[in-house]
């Protein structure tokens, strides 16, 4: 029996300027060649396209592919992580099967703000927090220092650095208009909390299980430097935030603690209606309540991200993974919607 068909969609990262994110593009090129090496090797058909601004020819081409799943690698559009979802929803509205959470769930995981209130509400610990609107001319700290200042809708820790960490009023300000500034959005304010960082990779739909629990270790970050995973951590291979924030996997947890991580993050999974795989950091305070600090739907996925070392951890290879979120898309089936037959009918008519 033949294996599937697949169209891998992906895209390039801009920073808020317009500049292109070098680090960001190199990333998704390695990411891209490593899925379609995997799919490959196991005998998948399989195809490319990078999604640009030309709607029409974006629509045109993935109908044309005439596929069974798309693999769905886009992050951003035209260059603004805020309409990642946008794509997601055109193959939803095609009605073809694609990896990764839906539209929805991705549109409201990347903002922050609505994923703790969820969470808050649902009981699950979430760190305190208060969100600064540009246009807002007056509004009183509500919560305690030190606090972290993030964007409140971008990824890939886009935004958070050295200084993201505020301990008075004056940094507070001055981390608040940058974000206002560079990036045109609100600012995420929430309580620092000062203990290990985990991160739960979660995968499957109707039984979803939780990979080995992967910690990062900040013992060996100089102490002048706050204990954080910024934009330079994460990638920036030569910089000291790089290179001394380093993974363990699995995590040296207690089976208590254990138990009640997973329990917590599988719990945050399903309520933010997580599909095929995602991740969910997670702080510990000193009596080690784990508090989630956000849910990231279609994680990073290249063979030296974190959910992979974590599948490798759990016995997976890099293609077994990959087979798996393939065949997770494709069991959602799929049925032409009436924008496809539409397009069907006039391209036999052309024929």
């Amino acid at each position: 029996m033949p294996k599937s068909s697949v169209l891998i969609l992906f895209s390039y990262p801009f920073f808020p300027n317009g500049s292109p994110d070098k680090l960001g593009t190199k990333s998704v090129k390695e990411r891209l060649r490593a899925v379609q090496a995997a799919l490959k090797s196991l005998g998948y058909k399989v195809s490319q396209l990078e999604v640009q601004t030309n709607l029409s020819d974006l629509i045109r081409k993935i109908l044309d592919a005439q596929v069974d799943v798309v693999f769905n690698l886009c992050e951003e559009f035209a260059g603004k992580t805020s309409l990642e979802m946008n794509v997601a929803a055109i193959l939803e509205l095609l009605n073809i099967p694609f990896t990764g959470s839906a539209a929805f769930v991705l549109g409201l995981t990347q903002d922050k703000g609505k994923t703790k209130a969820i969470l808050a509400q649902a009981g699950i610990p979430t760190p305190n927090y208060q969100i600064c609107y540009p246009a807002e001319k007056d509004n009183p700290l509500k919560i305690n220092y030190p606090l972290i200042v993030k964007p409140l809708r971008e990824d890939a820790s886009l935004g958070i650095d050295n200084e993201s960490l505020v301990k008075d009023e004056s940094s507070l300000k001055r981390q608040v208009k940058k974000i206002h500034q560079h990036y045109g959005q609100p600012a995420l304010l929430e309580e620092y909390i000062d203990g290990r960082e985990l991160n739960v990779s979660i995968i499957g739909n109707s039984e979803p299980r939780a990979l080995p629990v992967s910690e990062i270790d900040f013992s060996s970050l100089p102490p002048e430097l706050p204990k954080i995973c910024g934009y330079a951590a994460k990638w920036e291979d030569q910089s000291l935030e790089f290179r001394h924030t380093l993974p363990i996997c699995p995590a040296p947890l207690s089976p208590e603690l254990e138990k009640k991580v997973v329990e917590i993050s599988l719990k945050a999974y399903q309520i933010m209606e997580c599909r095929d795989y995602a991740r969910v950091d997670i702080r510990l305070d000193a009596q080690g309540t784990p508090y989630v600090l956000e849910v990231n739907a279609n994680p990073d996925i290249s063979p030296d991200a974190g959910l992979i070392r974590s599948a490798k951890a759990a016995g997976f290879t890099y293609e077994e993974f990959i087979a798996y979120i393939v065949e997770l898309a494709k069991e959602r089936g799929s049925h032409p919607s009436p924008v496809h037959q539409e397009y069907s009918l006039k391209k036999e008519t052309d024929d």
